[in-house]
Protein backbone atom coordinates (compact mmCIF):
# COMPACT_ATOMS: atom_id res chain seq x y z
CA UNK A 1 0.00 0.00 0.00
CA UNK A 2 1.24 3.97 -0.58
CA UNK A 3 2.98 5.86 2.28
CA UNK A 4 0.05 8.30 3.43
CA UNK A 5 1.51 11.13 4.02
CA UNK A 6 0.62 13.23 7.39
CA UNK A 7 -0.77 16.53 6.91
CA UNK A 8 -0.31 19.67 8.41
CA UNK A 9 -2.45 19.47 11.67
CA UNK A 10 -1.19 16.12 12.15
CA UNK A 11 2.62 17.17 11.80
CA UNK A 12 1.94 19.85 14.08
CA UNK A 13 0.46 17.76 16.56
CA UNK A 14 3.25 15.36 16.66
CA UNK A 15 5.35 18.53 17.48
CA UNK A 16 3.87 19.69 19.79
CA UNK A 17 2.54 15.99 21.47
CA UNK A 18 6.10 15.07 21.33
CA UNK A 19 5.87 12.50 19.11
CA UNK A 20 2.52 11.17 20.98
CA UNK A 21 4.45 11.19 24.08
CA UNK A 22 1.81 13.08 25.79
CA UNK A 23 -1.84 12.37 24.63
CA UNK A 24 -4.44 15.41 24.81
CA UNK A 25 -5.65 13.40 28.23
CA UNK A 26 -2.56 13.70 30.10
CA UNK A 27 -2.19 15.89 32.87
CA UNK A 28 1.14 17.66 31.66
CA UNK A 29 -0.16 18.16 27.90
CA UNK A 30 -0.64 22.01 28.22
CA UNK A 31 2.30 22.89 29.43
CA UNK A 32 4.47 20.52 27.36
CA UNK A 33 2.33 21.98 24.38
CA UNK A 34 3.20 25.48 25.41
CA UNK A 35 6.99 24.72 25.90
CA UNK A 36 7.39 23.21 22.72
CA UNK A 37 5.64 26.53 20.69
CA UNK A 38 7.56 28.72 22.69
CA UNK A 39 10.60 27.09 21.95
CA UNK A 40 9.47 27.01 18.30
CA UNK A 41 8.72 30.37 18.35
CA UNK A 42 12.34 31.31 20.14
CA UNK A 43 14.01 29.18 17.58
CA UNK A 44 12.34 31.77 14.71
CA UNK A 45 12.33 34.83 16.60
CA UNK A 46 16.96 34.08 16.96
CA UNK A 47 16.95 32.73 13.57
CA UNK A 48 15.23 35.61 12.10
CA UNK A 49 17.58 38.36 14.15
CA UNK A 50 20.85 36.51 13.43
CA UNK A 51 19.94 37.08 9.41
CA UNK A 52 18.93 40.72 9.81
CA UNK A 53 21.78 42.08 11.91
CA UNK A 54 24.28 39.40 9.78
CA UNK A 55 23.07 40.89 6.40
CA UNK A 56 21.31 44.18 6.85
CA UNK A 57 21.64 45.83 10.51
CA UNK A 58 25.30 44.53 10.36
CA UNK A 59 25.22 44.75 14.06
CA UNK A 60 28.05 41.74 14.94
CA UNK A 61 27.58 41.38 18.63
CA UNK A 62 23.98 41.00 18.35
CA UNK A 63 24.65 38.38 16.10
CA UNK A 64 26.92 36.85 18.17
CA UNK A 65 23.67 37.22 21.12
CA UNK A 66 21.19 36.01 18.57
CA UNK A 67 23.12 32.64 17.25
CA UNK A 68 24.15 31.29 20.35
CA UNK A 69 20.48 31.60 21.74
CA UNK A 70 19.29 30.00 18.34
CA UNK A 71 21.55 27.12 18.98
CA UNK A 72 20.37 26.53 22.85
CA UNK A 73 17.04 27.12 21.60
CA UNK A 74 17.19 23.94 19.60
CA UNK A 75 19.52 22.40 21.79
CA UNK A 76 16.69 22.54 24.36
CA UNK A 77 13.79 21.71 22.03
CA UNK A 78 15.72 18.35 20.91
CA UNK A 79 16.38 17.32 24.60
CA UNK A 80 12.63 17.76 25.66
CA UNK A 81 11.46 15.80 22.95
CA UNK A 82 13.64 13.13 24.08
CA UNK A 83 13.70 13.54 27.63
CA UNK A 84 9.52 15.04 28.08
CA UNK A 85 10.82 16.49 31.92
CA UNK A 86 8.29 19.38 31.70
CA UNK A 87 9.24 20.85 35.24
CA UNK A 88 12.48 21.05 34.09
CA UNK A 89 11.73 21.78 30.44
CA UNK A 90 9.65 25.14 31.03
CA UNK A 91 12.28 26.25 33.85
CA UNK A 92 15.36 25.88 31.12
CA UNK A 93 13.16 27.62 28.14
CA UNK A 94 12.04 30.42 30.68
CA UNK A 95 15.86 31.00 32.06
CA UNK A 96 17.03 30.60 28.19
CA UNK A 97 14.42 33.25 26.88
CA UNK A 98 15.62 35.44 30.04
CA UNK A 99 19.44 35.12 29.99
CA UNK A 100 18.48 36.33 26.09
CA UNK A 101 16.88 39.67 26.80
CA UNK A 102 19.48 40.40 29.75
CA UNK A 103 21.89 39.82 27.15
CA UNK A 104 19.92 42.05 24.46
CA UNK A 105 19.51 44.88 27.17
CA UNK A 106 23.04 45.04 28.40
CA UNK A 107 24.48 44.82 24.51
CA UNK A 108 21.88 47.35 23.14
CA UNK A 109 21.50 49.73 25.78
CA UNK A 110 18.41 51.06 24.52
CA UNK A 111 15.70 51.51 27.01
CA UNK A 112 13.09 52.03 24.83
CA UNK A 113 13.86 47.95 23.18
CA UNK A 114 14.35 47.15 26.66
CA UNK A 115 10.95 47.86 27.44
CA UNK A 116 9.53 46.43 24.85
CA UNK A 117 11.13 43.02 25.58
CA UNK A 118 10.65 42.61 28.75
CA UNK A 119 7.14 43.30 29.13
CA UNK A 120 6.54 40.32 27.13
CA UNK A 121 8.66 38.22 29.49
CA UNK A 122 5.97 37.51 32.32
CA UNK A 123 3.26 35.78 30.12
CA UNK A 124 5.93 33.49 29.26
CA UNK A 125 7.01 32.95 32.71
CA UNK A 126 3.37 32.51 34.55
CA UNK A 127 2.36 29.91 31.44
CA UNK A 128 5.51 27.84 31.23
CA UNK A 129 5.79 27.77 35.32
CA UNK A 130 2.85 28.66 37.25
CA UNK A 131 2.54 31.24 39.81
CA UNK A 132 5.17 30.77 42.30
CA UNK A 133 7.90 29.64 40.13
CA UNK A 134 6.94 32.40 37.59
CA UNK A 135 7.22 34.79 39.79
CA UNK A 136 10.41 33.90 40.95
CA UNK A 137 11.81 33.66 37.35
CA UNK A 138 10.45 37.10 36.35
CA UNK A 139 12.12 38.62 39.97
CA UNK A 140 15.19 37.03 38.91
CA UNK A 141 15.30 38.68 35.55
CA UNK A 142 13.56 41.93 36.40
CA UNK A 143 15.77 42.68 39.32
CA UNK A 144 19.48 43.03 37.34
CA UNK A 145 17.44 44.58 34.36
CA UNK A 146 16.17 47.09 36.23
CA UNK A 147 19.82 47.31 37.57
CA UNK A 148 21.27 47.72 34.63
CA UNK A 149 18.71 50.40 33.52
CA UNK A 150 19.05 52.24 36.68
CA UNK A 151 22.75 52.34 35.94
CA UNK A 152 22.10 53.74 32.67
CA UNK A 153 20.05 56.57 33.92
CA UNK A 154 21.28 59.90 31.70
CA UNK A 155 23.87 57.70 29.15
CA UNK A 156 21.56 55.47 27.34
CA UNK A 157 19.89 57.12 24.68
CA UNK A 158 16.58 56.14 22.63
CA UNK A 159 17.05 54.74 19.56
CA UNK A 160 16.08 55.68 15.94
CA UNK A 161 13.10 54.70 14.85
CA UNK A 162 14.33 53.03 11.77
CA UNK A 163 13.49 49.72 10.12
CA UNK A 164 15.66 47.74 12.89
CA UNK A 165 13.21 49.59 15.55
CA UNK A 166 10.11 48.05 13.53
CA UNK A 167 11.36 44.84 13.21
CA UNK A 168 11.94 44.66 16.79
CA UNK A 169 8.60 46.03 17.98
CA UNK A 170 6.86 43.92 15.28
CA UNK A 171 9.13 40.42 16.26
CA UNK A 172 7.93 41.04 20.00
CA UNK A 173 4.17 41.91 20.04
CA UNK A 174 3.76 38.58 17.28
CA UNK A 175 5.49 36.29 19.92
CA UNK A 176 3.20 37.43 22.57
CA UNK A 177 0.21 37.74 20.71
CA UNK A 178 1.35 34.29 19.45
CA UNK A 179 2.13 32.99 22.72
CA UNK A 180 -1.46 33.99 24.71
CA UNK A 181 -3.51 32.73 21.22
CA UNK A 182 -1.75 29.02 21.74
CA UNK A 183 -2.18 29.34 25.65
CA UNK A 184 -5.52 30.17 24.85
CA UNK A 185 -6.03 27.42 22.40
CA UNK A 186 -4.62 24.86 24.80
CA UNK A 187 -6.97 26.29 27.15
CA UNK A 188 -9.90 25.64 25.56
CA UNK A 189 -9.22 22.16 24.58
CA UNK A 190 -8.16 21.46 28.22
CA UNK A 191 -11.82 22.68 28.86
CA UNK A 192 -13.94 20.61 26.25
CA UNK A 193 -11.82 17.60 27.14
CA UNK A 194 -12.58 18.10 31.18
CA UNK A 195 -16.15 18.75 30.11
CA UNK A 196 -16.12 15.17 28.55
CA UNK A 197 -14.71 13.59 31.06
CA UNK A 198 -17.07 15.09 33.21
CA UNK A 199 -19.45 13.85 30.94
CA UNK A 200 -18.46 10.20 30.62
CA UNK A 201 -18.22 9.93 34.81
CA UNK A 202 -22.13 11.41 35.14
CA UNK A 203 -23.36 8.62 32.66
CA UNK A 204 -21.52 5.89 34.34
CA UNK A 205 -22.43 7.45 37.83
CA UNK A 206 -25.93 7.19 36.36
CA UNK A 207 -25.63 3.86 35.23
CA UNK A 208 -24.02 2.38 38.27
CA UNK A 209 -27.12 4.05 40.11
CA UNK A 210 -29.61 2.86 38.30
CA UNK A 211 -28.12 -0.79 38.38
CA UNK A 212 -28.15 -0.71 41.86
CA UNK A 213 -31.36 0.37 42.04
CA UNK A 214 -33.06 -1.77 39.82
CA UNK A 215 -31.25 -5.18 41.70
CA UNK A 216 -31.81 -4.18 45.26
CA UNK A 217 -35.29 -2.86 44.80
CA UNK A 218 -36.85 -3.83 41.52
CA UNK A 219 -34.96 -7.35 41.44
CA UNK A 220 -35.81 -8.07 45.18
CA UNK A 221 -39.48 -7.26 44.80
CA UNK A 222 -39.89 -9.13 41.34
CA UNK A 223 -38.52 -11.99 43.06
CA UNK A 224 -40.89 -11.46 46.00
CA UNK A 225 -43.36 -11.80 43.86
CA UNK A 226 -42.68 -14.52 41.70
CA UNK A 227 -42.13 -16.70 45.33
CA UNK A 228 -45.63 -15.52 45.72
CA UNK A 229 -47.10 -16.39 43.05
CA UNK A 230 -45.53 -20.10 43.72
CA UNK A 231 -46.90 -20.25 46.74
CA UNK A 232 -50.80 -21.93 46.86
CA UNK A 233 -51.67 -20.08 50.08
CA UNK A 234 -50.89 -16.61 48.85
CA UNK A 235 -54.22 -14.48 48.35
CA UNK A 236 -54.91 -12.52 44.95
CA UNK A 237 -54.63 -9.44 47.15
CA UNK A 238 -51.25 -10.04 48.85
CA UNK A 239 -50.05 -10.78 45.40
CA UNK A 240 -51.75 -7.69 43.94
CA UNK A 241 -50.03 -5.51 46.44
CA UNK A 242 -46.70 -6.14 46.27
CA UNK A 243 -47.16 -5.87 42.26
CA UNK A 244 -48.34 -2.61 42.98
CA UNK A 245 -45.12 -1.60 44.84
CA UNK A 246 -42.92 -3.51 42.19
CA UNK A 247 -44.94 -0.85 39.47
CA UNK A 248 -44.59 2.59 42.38
CA UNK A 249 -41.14 1.52 42.19
CA UNK A 250 -40.22 1.29 38.66
CA UNK A 251 -42.22 4.75 38.10
CA UNK A 252 -40.07 6.05 41.07
CA UNK A 253 -37.12 5.61 38.78
CA UNK A 254 -38.28 6.59 35.78
CA UNK A 255 -39.15 10.05 37.36
CA UNK A 256 -35.27 10.11 38.75
CA UNK A 257 -34.79 9.71 35.04
CA UNK A 258 -35.76 13.44 34.16
CA UNK A 259 -34.13 16.50 34.61
CA UNK A 260 -34.11 17.46 38.28
CA UNK A 261 -34.30 21.54 38.93
CA UNK A 262 -34.40 21.32 43.16
CA UNK A 263 -38.07 21.59 43.37
CA UNK A 264 -38.89 19.35 46.47
CA UNK A 265 -42.25 20.52 46.67
CA UNK A 266 -43.23 19.14 43.27
CA UNK A 267 -40.85 15.82 44.04
CA UNK A 268 -43.17 15.24 46.92
CA UNK A 269 -46.14 16.35 44.50
CA UNK A 270 -44.99 13.20 42.04
CA UNK A 271 -45.12 11.00 44.85
CA UNK A 272 -48.39 11.99 46.03
CA UNK A 273 -50.03 11.26 42.60
CA UNK A 274 -48.10 7.80 42.87
CA UNK A 275 -49.26 6.92 46.19
CA UNK A 276 -52.51 8.44 46.35
CA UNK A 277 -54.99 5.98 45.01
CA UNK A 278 -53.20 2.99 46.99
CA UNK A 279 -54.22 4.88 49.97
CA UNK A 280 -57.43 5.44 49.46
CA UNK A 281 -57.57 1.74 48.35
CA UNK A 282 -56.64 1.06 51.91
CA UNK A 283 -59.31 3.26 53.27
CA UNK A 284 -56.71 5.90 54.39
CA UNK A 285 -57.55 9.55 54.64
CA UNK A 286 -54.61 12.01 53.26
CA UNK A 287 -54.04 15.16 54.98
CA UNK A 288 -50.74 16.84 52.84
CA UNK A 289 -49.33 20.09 54.31
CA UNK A 290 -46.34 20.80 52.36
CA UNK A 291 -45.63 24.41 52.14
CA UNK A 292 -44.13 26.16 49.43
CA UNK A 293 -40.80 25.33 49.50
CA UNK A 294 -37.39 27.22 47.75
CA UNK A 295 -35.65 25.23 45.13
CA UNK A 296 -32.23 23.57 45.37
CA UNK A 297 -31.06 23.11 42.19
CA UNK A 298 -27.52 21.37 43.77
CA UNK A 299 -29.34 18.42 44.86
CA UNK A 300 -28.93 15.29 42.64
CA UNK A 301 -30.76 12.91 41.36
CA UNK A 302 -29.57 10.39 43.52
CA UNK A 303 -30.51 12.42 46.69
CA UNK A 304 -33.83 13.41 45.10
CA UNK A 305 -35.02 9.51 44.39
CA UNK A 306 -33.61 8.41 48.00
CA UNK A 307 -35.91 11.16 49.30
CA UNK A 308 -39.04 10.21 47.66
CA UNK A 309 -37.82 6.67 48.35
CA UNK A 310 -37.45 7.60 52.09
CA UNK A 311 -41.78 9.08 52.15
CA UNK A 312 -42.47 6.18 49.82
CA UNK A 313 -41.53 3.40 52.44
CA UNK A 314 -43.16 5.23 55.60
CA UNK A 315 -46.32 5.78 53.71
CA UNK A 316 -46.37 2.11 52.56
CA UNK A 317 -45.61 0.95 55.72
CA UNK A 318 -48.51 3.10 56.87
CA UNK A 319 -50.59 0.98 54.72
CA UNK A 320 -49.58 -2.76 55.92
CA UNK A 321 -49.22 -2.22 59.44
CA UNK A 322 -50.89 1.07 61.21
CA UNK A 323 -54.38 -0.20 61.04
CA UNK A 324 -54.98 4.04 60.63
CA UNK A 325 -57.76 6.44 59.38
CA UNK A 326 -55.70 8.87 58.74
CA UNK A 327 -52.15 10.21 57.76
CA UNK A 328 -50.74 12.92 57.61
CA UNK A 329 -47.60 14.33 55.45
CA UNK A 330 -46.01 18.02 56.28
CA UNK A 331 -42.90 19.56 54.99
CA UNK A 332 -41.80 23.16 56.36
CA UNK A 333 -38.31 24.41 56.72
CA UNK A 334 -37.11 24.69 59.85
CA UNK A 335 -34.39 27.39 58.66
CA UNK A 336 -32.68 28.51 55.82
CA UNK A 337 -30.31 24.93 55.63
CA UNK A 338 -33.28 22.96 57.22
CA UNK A 339 -36.23 21.03 55.86
CA UNK A 340 -38.16 18.46 57.91
CA UNK A 341 -40.90 16.32 56.61
CA UNK A 342 -42.83 13.99 58.52
CA UNK A 343 -45.22 11.47 57.95
CA UNK A 344 -47.64 11.01 61.28
CA UNK A 345 -50.40 8.06 61.12
CA UNK A 346 -53.32 7.49 63.90
CA UNK A 347 -53.40 4.12 64.04
CA UNK A 348 -52.05 1.12 66.19
CA UNK A 349 -48.60 2.52 66.96
CA UNK A 350 -45.56 0.04 67.76
CA UNK A 351 -42.13 -0.20 69.94
CA UNK A 352 -39.41 1.01 67.37
CA UNK A 353 -36.95 -0.36 69.74
CA UNK A 354 -37.86 -4.26 68.92
CA UNK A 355 -38.41 -3.30 65.64
CA UNK A 356 -35.21 -1.92 64.84
CA UNK A 357 -33.82 -5.00 63.00
CA UNK A 358 -36.80 -5.11 60.52
CA UNK A 359 -35.34 -4.69 56.68
CA UNK A 360 -37.41 -1.78 56.29
CA UNK A 361 -36.50 0.61 58.68
CA UNK A 362 -32.66 -0.11 58.04
CA UNK A 363 -33.08 0.37 54.66
CA UNK A 364 -35.01 3.57 55.59
CA UNK A 365 -31.76 4.72 57.69
CA UNK A 366 -29.45 3.88 54.73
CA UNK A 367 -31.12 5.86 52.92
CA UNK A 368 -31.49 8.78 55.39
CA UNK A 369 -27.55 8.33 55.58
CA UNK A 370 -27.06 8.37 52.39
CA UNK A 371 -29.14 11.78 52.61
CA UNK A 372 -26.77 13.01 55.15
CA UNK A 373 -30.43 13.55 56.92
CA UNK A 374 -31.24 12.61 60.39
CA UNK A 375 -34.49 10.33 60.68
CA UNK A 376 -36.31 9.75 63.50
CA UNK A 377 -39.15 7.77 64.86
CA UNK A 378 -41.74 8.49 67.28
CA UNK A 379 -44.13 5.42 68.56
CA UNK A 380 -45.44 3.06 71.21
CA UNK A 381 -48.06 0.32 71.03
CA UNK A 382 -51.50 1.23 71.69
CA UNK A 383 -53.32 3.12 69.43
CA UNK A 384 -50.78 6.21 70.03
CA UNK A 385 -49.46 6.42 66.44
CA UNK A 386 -46.85 7.01 64.94
CA UNK A 387 -44.27 9.70 63.74
CA UNK A 388 -41.51 9.70 61.05
CA UNK A 389 -39.73 12.83 60.86
CA UNK A 390 -36.68 13.58 58.16
CA UNK A 391 -34.43 16.50 59.05
CA UNK A 392 -32.17 17.19 55.79
CA UNK A 393 -29.65 19.30 55.97
CA UNK A 394 -29.67 20.78 52.57
CA UNK A 395 -26.14 22.48 52.92
CA UNK A 396 -24.69 18.53 52.06
CA UNK A 397 -26.88 19.10 48.77
CA UNK A 398 -24.40 22.25 48.29
CA UNK A 399 -21.22 20.62 48.64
Amino acid sequence: MPRVQPNAREVWQNYVSCNGGFATSHREYRRAYLINVMLLAAMGVFFLFTLLNLTYFHLYHLVVIDGLAFVASLSLAVWFRKSRRVKLGSLLASLLIALALLSYVAAEKHHDYSFVWLATFPPFAYFLNGLKRGTLIILIVYLPSYGLLLTGLGDWQAADYTPGAFSNILVATTALTALVYFYEKSRSQAVRQLRQIQEKEAIEKERSRLMREMHDGLGSQLTTALYMARNNQTSVADLSGCLEQVLDDLRLMMDSLQTFDGDVATLLGQLRYRMERRLQAAGLELVWKVDDLPDYPEMTPQEALNLQRIVQEGLANVIKHAQASQVEVSARMLDADHLRIAIEDNGCGFDPEASCTGRGLDNLFHRAAELGSELTINSRPGGAGCQLELTLNLRNSRR
